[in-house]
């Protein structure tokens, strides 16, 4: 088994390291990263409908899909994320048990009293300290998951408090849970540089193949890697685009009244809008909707396109940015 830590902290890179190997290798591979602030969702989630846009924009927090299936998750520094890829002969042997109990076992060893729950979550009393998913290709298996060290569990909390009542869609749900840092059951002094380290020796020394070798990155795996990076997991058609048709129905807040809209939205693009209110009263917000259809559902996008109107702009008491976050 050939294993791995990533020095790199930006998340879409590290997503397309697990999909390189996955489908480029026929080694196994254990690797160990840690993700700088994002919010990672399911490959057949809606992302907006799992998150609260605002507050990650406003907090800078990346936002990236996997290729494997399952809920939201928030990662920061203090987040270790854990993959193994596996070949397999025999499908129905491929269980979640087989890829979390070495990290399990990890725990235990560090005298931390934990569990997995029939969600194939780890848990320390009750409280989900790691969550897996997992996806299969050909005959590989990806099964990864998160550990949450010592996470800012505010920023977990509100980035993910979203508005799914708003978005009508069949993508997958996140389950909620409650959650707690591994660092608050463990030695509290100790770093997550530290607690990698301790993960990363005892699934080496307690794995049961037969050569278990430290081997980085090469710099043509690199090249490789950050190309598949840039073409598809930083791609608006991967992280936003690839979410299914859905309806937003939401309203504009006025100071003497409130309309409600929706949006239909297919592969990410603004397929048509709804005002429920008169069009000779609300006027600007009519025309400001029919300027969105065909724009992709993209603050940056629609802002820029609003803003560039003149006859938008002119109207003082139309304010933009509020009109945009309205939108997610």
């Amino acid at each position: 088994m050939r294993c791995l830590i990533s020095q790199n902290h930006n998340p879409w890179f590290n997503l397309a390291t697990e999909e390189y190997f996955l489908k480029n290798s026929n080694e196994e591979i254990f690797l160990l990263y840690i993700n700088e602030p994002c919010i990672v969702v399911g490959k057949h989630q809606n992302l907006y409908s799992e998150i609260n846009f605002k507050y990650s924009k406003i907090n800078n927090i990346k936002l990236a899909r996997r290729i494997s299936g399952g809920g939201t998750v928030y990662q920061d520094f203090n987040n270790l994320n854990f993959s193994f890829i596996h070949n397999f002969k025999n499908l129905e042997k491929i269980n979640y048990s087989k890829f979390t109990l070495p990290i399990l076992e990890s725990l235990i060893h560090m005298g931390i009293d934990v569990k997995l729950s029939d969600r194939n979550d780890l848990i320390i009393n009750s409280m989900k300290v790691s969550g897996n998913a997992m996806h299969i290709y050909k005959t590989r298996v990806l099964s990864h998951g998160t550990l949450l060290f010592n996470s800012n569990l505010e920023h977990l909390s509100e980035s993910l408090r979203n508005n799914s009542t708003n978005y009508f869609d069949r993508s997958i749900k996140s389950v909620k849970s409650k959650v707690a840092n591994i660092s608050n059951y463990w030695d509290s002094s100790k770093t997550i540089d530290k607690f990698t380290t301790e993960i990363f020796t005892h699934v080496i020394n307690t794995s049961k193949h037969s050569e278990t070798i430290l081997i980085p990155t090469t710099q043509s795996e690199e090249i490789a890697i950050c190309q598949l990076s840039k073409n598809k997991f930083e791609s608006w058609e991967w992280i936003y685009g690839y979410s299914p048709k859905y309806i937003f129905k939401n309203n504009i807040h006025l100071t003497e009244s409130s309309i409600p809209f929706e949006l239909v939205v297919e592969h990410g693009i603004i397929t048509n809008t709804q005002l429920y209110a008169s069009e000779s009263k609300y006027s600007i917000y009519h025309y400001a909707m029919n300027i969105i259809i065909n724009a992709k559902h993209d603050f940056e996008i629609i802002f820029q396109l609003l803003n560039s109107d003149y006859k938008i702009k002119s109207i003082q008491k139309f304010d933009i940015y509020e009109f945009c976050y309205q939108l997610f």
